[in-house]
């Protein structure tokens, strides 16, 4: 299943960078630098708006650029950075047809939508970090006699800018992004948010947070029947013994100096669940002395 395309236009980013260059200041080749990495932030977090119907922030374990991208390979779509052409058949299969074979669709006109220009995560990480260690930070003096310059090297950072722009034009050449293609699966949280998953990139046991920035709640996917289970912990009532269930998430995300309270569904007591150091010590038997 195809759900979305879209695309991104660069070329103003890359002409404003190009125009950078061509100043050859220290000033001019700096900002290139900057407009480099915002353009890089830019092919990634586009990846992320697609992505969000399918994923939680809290799944995103680190901002970074490429950090980004790698967890959308794993989480939402395998060929998010990959290249590919899209392309639909002039004619549909008629209608009653037995299911169409190798040789079917071989045999059909197809006309192309668009292609989706792939990237190294890795490679694209590693040039966002080095246009900022080159150029968007004064280097720290490492003795008194040391000089503290506005700029750095300017020679250095043209070198990199040349090559993070060599990247971004590569990229810029996709005429589309796909937000992914795979039978989904979806669910209804409590909170009334449909969650949608891939189907072949969810794993048994694996934790799908809630996609509801305001909501806490988070499932388990049992891949047995394909279902997603509610997370939560079980707290007694001291005063009435009424079972009241809270979301698992909540208290995870819970301070050592933090607590949550609610009122109990039996008698309304008021109950507080916080994070408490405990120890556990294991003393030898005589036996194992």
């Amino acid at each position: 299943m195809l759900a979305e395309m879209v695309m991104i236009n660069l070329e103003p980013t890359i002409s404003q960078i190009e125009k950078l260059l061509r100043e050859n200041t220290a000033a001019s080749v700096t900002y290139a630098a900057l407009e480099c990495r915002l353009a890089i932030e830019r092919i990634c977090y586009e990846r992320l708006r697609l992505a969000h119907d399918y994923i939680s922030h809290e799944d995103l374990r680190k901002w970074q650029p490429s950090d980004i991208v790698k967890t959308l390979i794993q989480e939402f779509d395998s060929k998010a950075a990959e290249t590919f052409t899209l392309s639909i058949a002039r004619e549909p299969m008629p209608e009653g047809s037995p299911p169409p074979t190798r040789e079917d669709y071989e045999a059909k006109e197809w006309i192309p939508l668009g292609t989706q220009v792939g990237f190294a995560p890795n490679k694209l990480g590693k040039l966002w970090n080095g246009l900022a260690k080159l150029a968007l930070h004064i280097e720290i003096p490492t003795s008194k006699d040391a000089a503290v310059n506005q700029y750095g090297d300017i020679q250095a950072i043209k070198s990199k800018v040349t090559q993070a722009l060599a990247e971004i034009k590569r990229i810029s050449e996709g005429t589309l992004m796909s937000s992914g293609m795979g039978e989904e699966v979806s669910f209804e949280c409590s909170c009334g948010s449909r969650n949608k998953r891939r189907l072949e990139l969810l794993k048994d046991g694996q934790t799908i947070n809630c996609i509801n920035p305001d909501c806490n709640e988070s499932y388990d996917y049992v891949q047995s029947d394909m279902s997603f289970g509610r997370r939560t912990f079980d707290i007694i009532c001291r005063a009435c013994g009424t079972s009241c269930d809270i979301p698992k998430r909540m208290v995870e995300k819970l301070k050592t100096d933090q607590h949550i309270h609610f009122d109990c569904e039996g008698c309304r007591e008021a109950i507080y669940v916080s994070w408490r150091p405990t120890q556990a010590q294991r003393t030898k038997s005589p036996a194992e002395a």
